[in-house]
């Protein structure tokens, strides 16, 4: 096939999310499941992703055992770019200790913690707080033009099992972010955060701190874990992406999210396991309901389409607008991506992209896919600023398209206690 270039566009960022594992012992659907995620992603073209991402709550009860069952899993697939923080889980009985003994033995290349003095509970009355040095796992890396910031919400809070979560940034890591997220913005790239959880679960003033550090920045993407179930809020600025749990879920089919930034806006899509390749997510245009602009096509009336398709096979991938014909997808870049140069008139309303193999037998829903978007208008309000900036009230609903269904079912909000 050939190949089309867009003149001036990188190559969008694409990284892939595996939820929270909350895993206990070997064997366990769980175990088993995150054992097939990885060999999934692992038979992928290594150059079709950036990372994957792991948002903590990796072991249950914070037990060595416990991290044995993913180390050997990342052993097997230590060509992987693995990035993980760790979650409430992982300091369930009030101790990371488990937690940094996996961290520092990690198979795949990993940043290695900041100390930092941060304060502790007090053991007795008095008026001096306590404080020691406590490791924390926060760092920065960029890819292209998007900047990630990968924050630990745990290590300086004192939550614990019994006593409920205690998610803190501690003052020498919130400096830290402040000062990450003003240096891409001076350097022109898009910011992106990987965190466990909303902003707004953050304790005392850090919530409002960080939520509207966030707003104010234009910070465009927020990846998190923690909620159990898939969700996305877009509150005009940043979206905030939640991907189900592996291992505590009510939200149906186990896989893993797939998300992108493409020209600074941001895509998402979760992938089911019970699903046969290939995957398909539309990067440009943006969706209205995620979209920070306006979409405007070119002079002659034409929109520049890019699509991510994941397959360990050749694939057909092809557009069509509204209801009209199908026309072809070529190659465009990075292994994986498809674009199209795709007329839009006055009125055009959706954007369907469907990518099939040879073992497609013309019926049925595997080795098939097909993303469906609705463009940003060329009018474009600018965004109110949210009365609880970094929270889940700018929360979509049900987006079947994407795998997000809307119903909150987890242990943090309308779900059964796990």
């Amino acid at each position: 096939m050939n190949e089309t270039h867009v003149p001036g566009c990188a190559d969008p960022f694409v990284f892939l999310h595996v939820g929270d594992q909350h895993l206990t012992r070997p064997g366990r659907r769980n175990h088993r499941d995150l054992a097939t995620i990885f060999r999934r992603i692992a038979d992928l073209p290594p150059a079709s992703f950036d990372l994957v991402y792991l948002p903590g709550d990796i072991a249950e009860n914070g037990l060595d055992s416990e991290y044995a069952l993913i180390d050997r899993i990342l052993r097997r697939h230590d060509n992987l770019p693995v990035h993980l923080i760790p979650g409430d889980h992982d300091r369930q009985y009030g101790s990371m200790k488990a937690f940094i003994d996996f961290q520092r033995n990690l198979a795949v290349a990993h940043p290695q913690p900041v100390l930092n003095t941060l304060f502790r509970l007090p053991e007795a009355p008095g008026p001096d707080r306590p404080t020691g040095e406590i490791p924390q796992y926060y760092y920065s890396r960029t890819f292209g033009s998007v900047r990630c910031l990968f924050l630990d919400m745990i290590s300086a809070g004192y939550g614990r099992k019994g006593f409920g979560l205690d998610f803190r940034l501690g003052p020498t890591q919130h400096r830290w972010l402040a000062g990450q997220i003003a240096l891409a913005r001076q350097e022109g790239k898009t910011c992106a955060v990987f965190m466990h959880t909303y902003p707004d679960d953050l304790d005392g003033p850090e919530a409002a701190e960080v939520g509207g550090l966030f707003w104010n920045a234009g910070v465009r993407l927020v990846e998190m874990g923690h909620t159990h179930y898939n969700e996305l809020a877009h509150d005009g600025r940043t979206t905030y992406a939640a991907a189900r749990s592996v291992g505590q879920n009510e939200d149906g089919s186990v896989g893993y999210a797939v998300g992108a930034i493409d020209s600074g806006e941001v895509s998402w899509r979760f992938r089911p396991l019970d699903r046969k390749a290939p995957f398909v997510l539309i990067t440009s245009p943006v969706d209205r309901r995620l979209a920070t602009g306006a979409v405007v096509p070119d002079a002659q009336g034409f929109l520049t389409v890019r699509a991510m398709v994941l397959s360990e096979r050749d694939v057909t991938c092809r557009y069509r607008v509204d209801d009209g014909p199908w026309d072809a997808m070529v190659p465009a870049g990075r292994a994986g991506l498809y674009a199209a140069r795709v007329p839009w008139p006055l009125g055009s309303r959706r954007l369907t992209v469907e990518a099939f193999d040879d073992r497609w037998p013309g019926y049925d829903h595997d080795y098939i896919d097909r993303d469906v978007i609705e463009p940003a208008s060329p009018v474009f309000l600018p965004p109110v600023r949210p009365a609880r900036p970094g929270s889940d009230a700018s929360r979509i609903g049900a987006w079947l398209g994407k795998g997000v269904r809307g119903d909150q079912l987890g242990p943090n909000r309308a779900g059964r206690e796990w």
